[in-house]
């Protein structure tokens, strides 16, 4: 099955895996929150937004085109800035106000930007997991151009629907920075062996 190159190797978790595992921690609380389960639900997602805002301040463009197209290249610059509510510095300042306010509502909101933070550190682990075992797998050569290269770079050849399944090493493979980012320009490029459902189509 020929699967289509897809911008989903980055350093965060999708957006669309953030909305699928929040909605279902907001399902969990439900009983002890109610409705207030939707204010750690909407900042578990809205804190992305300070990739928007550092984006249009950088580059002098609210385009939300533009800043999908930068942070959607093969290998993005990994920027602390572009992070801002992902600080720890940040949240830490955030908990020490909600303690002292005893504000509930700001409580709520931390949890959300914590547990968000939280999936983005397991995601980040796993990648980089993949990326060792696949690369010494490579020994260090692009199986798409025959060409050694000193750091290969992960890539998602199949987004499975299913959480569970999202770190199969089948789904991935390794390339050189080129090869690496022609996959995410000019689509397909890859046949993953014994992968099962669907071809993904490009964001």
């Amino acid at each position: 099955m020929l699967l289509i190159a897809q911008p989903l190797d980055r350093a965060e978790m999708r957006i669309q895996e953030h909305i699928k595992l929040s909605a279902l921690a907001a399902t969990m609380a439900l009983p002890w929150l109610g409705k207030e389960v939707l204010i750690p639900l909407t900042s578990s997602v809205l804190i992305d937004v300070d990739h928007y805002m550092w984006h249009a301040v950088t580059f002098r463009t609210l385009s939300l085109r533009a800043a999908v197209k930068y942070f959607g290249q093969a290998d993005p610059p990994q920027r602390k800035e572009a992070r801002l509510l992902h600080h720890p510095l940040v949240l830490g300042i955030l908990l020490l106000i909600a303690l002292r306010t005893r504000s509930r509502f700001l409580t709520l909101i931390l949890a959300g930007f914590i547990f968000h933070v939280s999936l983005d550190v397991v995601h980040v682990a796993q990648l980089q997991s993949l990326k060792h075992s696949l690369s010494e797998e490579a020994n260090g050569i692009c199986p798409e151009c025959g060409e050694w290269c000193e750091e290969l770079q992960l890539h998602t050849v199949y987004f499975s629907p299913s959480v569970l399944n999202r770190y199969n090493a089948k789904h991935f493979v390794v390339l050189c920075p080129t090869c690496h980012e022609r996959a995410h320009r000019r689509g397909p490029i890859y046949r993953a062996p014994g992968v099962e459902g669907p071809s993904a189509r490009a964001r």
